[in-house]
Parts: C-alpha cells; sequence; structure tokens
C-alpha cells in the first residue's frame, strides 16, 4: 500500500496529509514555516511534518504547493517573495534528497484549481478557471481535462492581467495589472489613500495599519460610501477580468475563491454585472460563476489530489 502525501507550504504555515483517496487526506499535521532562515530550514521543515503524517511509514511519492512562479516539470522555483533564498531554487531535488522519495511540485493557487476541479465548484466540468482573490490574485487554468501550466511552468497568473496603464501596480510593480486593483492589498492600499486625502469615511477612526481588506468589507457593509466605491472598484475590475477569460478560454465555470468572497454580494454584485462589460453573450451564457467551494482546505487537497495522479492511486482508506 503507497503512502502518498500532500503539503501545503504557506509563508508562514505548513501543512502536510497522507493521501486516503484520490482527493481525500487524514488529519494534517502543521509546522510553522521558517520563511526567513532560508531554504535548507524550510526544507527540514518540511521534512519533519511530513515525517509525523507518515506515522513512521516509508514516504513513496509526495506533491507540494509552493507559493511563487515555478517551473513545475525541472522541480524549480523560480520567486518565491516570503521564502528568503528561494529564487532559482532546485526545490524538488532538495526535497527528495531530504525526504528520499520522489517528488513534485506546482504553484499552490494551480493546486487549489486543481482541487476545485476534482472536488468542488469545478467537478464535472472539461474547461474550468479558478481565481483566487485575497492577498493577491491568482489561478489555475484547466485546458481540455488538464492543468495548463504553460512552457515555462508558470501559466494561470490571473493576477497578472493588465486593466489600464493608468491603474495602480501590483506589488510585482507592473502597472494597471488586475492585482493592483482587486486584491485585498490593494483595496485596503486604496482605503489608506482616502483617509490621506481627508475623505468622510468611518476609517479614518482605524490606524493606518489596522486598515486592511477586511476593514474596508465591513465598513461597506454598514454603508460607508468610501469603502463601498472602492470595494466596487475592486469587485467591477475582477468582474472584467473574468469576462475578457470568457471571451479567451470560454470554460464551462470559473470559481471564485480567497478571502475576498466572504464579502459575498458586495463582491458578485459588482462582479457578475461587469462580466457582460467584455465578455460576449453567447460564451457567457454558457459560463457559470461560482464561488469557490473548498475555501482554505483548497491547497491541502490540491497537494493530495497532484500526488496521487503523479504517483499512482494511494490506499482507498476514505472517500474520493
Amino acid at each position: 500500500m503507497s503512502t502518498l502525501i500532500g503539503v501545503d507550504l504557506g509563508g508562514t504555515n505548513i501543512r502536510a496529509a497522507v493521501a486516503t483517496g484520490t482527493y481525500t487526506h487524514a488529519a494534517p499535521t502543521h509546522s510553522a514555516t521558517p520563511g526567513q532562515d532560508g531554504p535548507a530550514a524550510v526544507v527540514e521543515a518540511i521534512a519533519r511534518c511530513v515525517a509525523e503524517a507518515a506515522g513512521g511509514r516509508q514516504v513513496d511519492g509526495l506533491a507540494i504547493g509552493i507559493p511563487g512562479p515555478l517551473d513545475p516539470r525541472r522541480g524549480i522555483v523560480y520567486a518565491a517573495p516570503q521564502l528568503r533564498g528561494w529564487d532559482n531554487f532546485e526545490a524538488a531535488s532538495a526535497l527528495r534528497s531530504r525526504i528520499g522519495c520522489e517528488v513534485v511540485i506546482h504553484n499552490d493557487a494551480n493546486l487549489a484549481g486543481y482541487a476545485e476541479w476534482v472536488a468542488g465548484a469545478g467537478r464535472g466540468t472539461t474547461d474550468f478557471i479558478f481565481i483566487t482573490a485575497s492577498t493577491g490574485v491568482g489561478g489555475a487554468l484547466i485546458i481540455s481535462g488538464d492543468l495548463y501550466a504553460g512552457k515555462s511552468g508558470t501559466a494561470g497568473e490571473i493576477g497578472h492581467m493588465p486593466l489600464s496603464p493608468d491603474q495602480p501596480p501590483c506589488g510585482e510593480g507592473h502597472p494597471g495589472c488586475l492585482e493592483g486593483t482587486a486584491s485585498g492589498t490593494a483595496i485596503a492600499r486604496s482605503a489608506r489613500r482616502a483617509v490621506e486625502a481627508g475623505e468622510f469615511t468611518s476609517l479614518s477612526e482605524l490606524a493606518p495599519d489596522a486598515i486592511d481588506g477586511r476593514a474596508v468589507q465591513d465598513a461597506a457593509h454598514a454603508g460607508d460610501e468610501v469603502a463601498l466605491r472602492i470595494f466596487t472598484t475592486a469587485a467591477r475590475s475582477l468582474g472584467r477580468a473574468v469576462g475578457g477569460l470568457i471571451n479567451l478560454f470560454s470554460p464551462e465555470a470559473i470559481a471564485i475563491g480567497g478571502g475576498l468572497i466572504n464579502a459575498g454580494e458586495l463582491l458578485f454584485g459588482p462582479l457578475r454585472a461587469a462580466v457582460g462589460e467584455m465578455a460576449f453573450a453567447v460564451p457567457a451564457e454558457q459560463c457559470r460563476i461560482v464561488e469557490a467551494e473548498l475555501g482554505t482546505d483548497a491547497g491541502l487537497v490540491g497537494a493530495v489530489a497532484w500526488a496521487v495522479k503523479s504517483f499512482g492511486q494511494s490506499s482507498p482508506a476514505g472517500n474520493g
């Protein structure tokens, strides 16, 4: 019986779990991510988390989702902003040497999207797009029943689609891309600018470092006009991007995940209304725009499912 493990590597936490089916997993183990201590420290923390999850069994294959652009074929991370020293880091090789099993890597948002496709909002589709809107904006493309990574392995960076050169830059400094307007970070930044400009808003009662995406969301729900304008702008930008993706790929469904979906209709109302500004009518009518279903477990479910896909079916101790 094979022991296959999925790992969700985040900037602050590591989670690992044994596959119990095609996409199901046992109770995960957790560890803090020593992201500022260099690659060796992170690899060691992953290895300890994996060993605890395996419970003394030999690990036969491991899949890991990593934040940042990477090449899943060569196992190389190009950059990981939350992990110091991971530029052009041969992550798969380092983990293979330390843990003693075959290892595959993938971008964390891609694996979350893969999870939604096999076990969540994209079940039963052949062409599916996942968008995560949280601190940043990421995504995944399922094309003709396969997770599409492109030649360089970096496909699915939906947050870096261009909106307008007049829009704010993203964290990478790209002027006018989607992440610069439609992420939680961008929403907070816009709110701070409004406060600094002296606009009348309840957000001015907060300390600047307390103004985050959730604070803007709460103020908008309470009827604050400035917060509502900022959130609506972000939602419309996301909706126009969705319309463009519909024109480009004509998917059966697009699922939106990440922390911003907790805003409910505050996000989805303007988003859906804006889709038609860009999308052609026929493909738009044939595409469902829905909330993602797996929440914060998507990354781990995706890693587990990718381990099973990559290394063969695990012992079916659970569903899936």
